[in-house]
């Protein structure tokens, strides 16, 4: 039984099947609603730690100074072989934390979009993914690229058997695609941005990508003993 700490950055981005998955598999799970005010925990209070997205810059820090933090917290966990997963601005603060540069793309990437995996633990596979970013990262020194696409070249990146970081979102729901319909703050018009309908064709592709993220779960914490 491990202890699972998941990090919030807004309501509008929920931890959806890494939470599930976590506590199907009897681990303990605690959320922590960083932009409701919860303060970060401590490097001794978790096995794994798993940072979710969010519509923020990742060194936004003047609006949301707990961003500092949460970047020296996951290089600490870095640094002592803690299972590590970051989606989206997760995945954008583990680069940033590592001294990789993260900026704003040349255009919005949203909707289900075609990625090419290719990781030494799982596996070659071509997968549609769910997308819903503005910004994009380079490669942690000495991560390795583990996913790709035409649209934006640094999908998702390993750094160890139990470090990740996705620029989709894995962990997506149909509730939350649902809920993204509705929102009123929708990317602009471009070519790599969906609207409703492609978005609710698209749910079709939710068991493949959550068959993938629940064997990297698996993979990541069998590799850490948990």
């Amino acid at each position: 039984m491990a202890r699972v700490v998941i990090l919030r950055h807004s309501r509008g981005t929920p931890p959806g099947r890494v939470q599930s998955w976590a506590e199907e598999q009897g681990h303990i799970v605690r959320v922590y609603d960083l932009d409701l005010g919860s303060p970060l925990p401590r490097l001794s209070e978790f096995d794994a730690l798993i940072s979710l997205g969010g519509p923020m810059n990742c060194d936004d820090e003047i609006r949301w100074p707990w961003l500092r933090d949460e970047k020296q917290l996951l290089a600490e966990a870095i640094q002592a072989d803690r299972v590590v997963l970051g989606l989206c601005l997760g995945a954008q603060l583990i680069a940033r934390s590592q001294g990789a540069k993260v900026r704003v793309h040349s255009h919005w990437e949203n909707g289900w979009q075609k990625v090419s995996v290719r990781d030494e633990y799982l596996g070659d596979q071509e997968l549609f993914v769910f997308q819903w970013h503005r910004d994009t990262f380079d490669l942690p020194p000495q991560a390795r690229r583990i996913a790709t696409n035409s649209i934006t070249e640094n999908q998702a990146f390993r750094m160890s058997d139990r470090v990740v970081g996705t620029q989709f979102h894995p962990e997506t729901e149909a509730s939350w695609v649902e809920a993204l319909m509705l929102d009123p703050d929708q990317p602009p018009e471009g070519p790599f941005v969906q609207r409703s309908p492609q978005l609710r064709e698209g749910l079709k592709y939710l068991p493949a990508q959550q068959a993938w993220l629940d064997r990297l779960l698996h993979q990541m914490f069998k590799s850490a003993g948990l």
